[in-house]
């Protein structure tokens, strides 16, 4: 590995590391939701710190009731975002710039929209974080 490959691995390397600290504090502090503080509404993320203190405690059927949505675009946000890496270490073409991915993200954003917008519902109480 050349030596422009091994400080863009560096950069990635602490990225990842500033991320895991960042992913610990939200765990450990666990923070209001702002919006449902402000708004009375619940976002899209709302539920995602217990959803992951579950996951923590090995209880998978709850970890999916507190958020759907973020259960299964977490691990694929962490899929995507490791492929990033891997293109920015080899200097390729970005994920974000290819067409399918544009859909692809285009598609979860929409459904992440749609999401927000049903758990806030009457009829979609099921829907919201315990």
């Amino acid at each position: 590995m050349g030596n422009g490959k091994k400080k863009r691995a560096a950069q990635v390397a602490v990225a990842v590391l500033a991320l895991c600290l960042a992913a610990g504090l939200l765990v450990a502090l666990r923070p209001p939701c702002l919006i449902l503080k402000t708004t009375g509404h619940y976002c899209g993320a709302c539920g995602f710190t217990r959803m992951v203190e579950e996951l923590l405690h090995g209880r998978v059927g709850e970890a999916f009731r507190q958020n759907p949505y973020m259960f299964v675009v977490a691990p694929l946000a962490v899929v995507y975002l490791a492929g990033e890496a891997v293109c920015y270490v080899l200097e390729k073409k970005p994920l974000w710039k290819r067409k399918g991915i544009k859909i692809a993200l285009a598609a979860v954003l929409a459904v992440g929209i749609l999401f927000t917008v049903l758990r806030n519902l009457p009829g979609f109480k099921m829907l919201r974080p315990l």
